[in-house]
């Protein structure tokens, strides 16, 4: 299910493709809504983005419309 504004709750789990500051797919939890995007604390992760996560200190904004609900 793809998330949008109106069902973006607090502590949703999601999942979310590669982005520009990750190079494969990814989980996360979250902590804050805006507009059009979310504030995520990264929860699960490819091996590869190891340091990624740990450069965005476990967090990422990313736009809603990229976001998918974990079932």
């Amino acid at each position: 299910m793809t998330v949008s504004k109106s069902n973006a709750k607090v502590g949703m789990i999601v999942t979310v493709k590669a982005t520009e500051d990750m190079q494969a797919p990814f989980k996360g939890r979250i902590e804050k809504v805006y507009e059009n995007a979310a504030l995520l604390t990264i929860t699960d992760y490819d091996a590869r983005d190891e340091l990624n996560v740990k450069a965005l200190h476990d967090k990422i904004v990313v736009s809603l419309k990229q976001l998918k609900k974990v079932s």
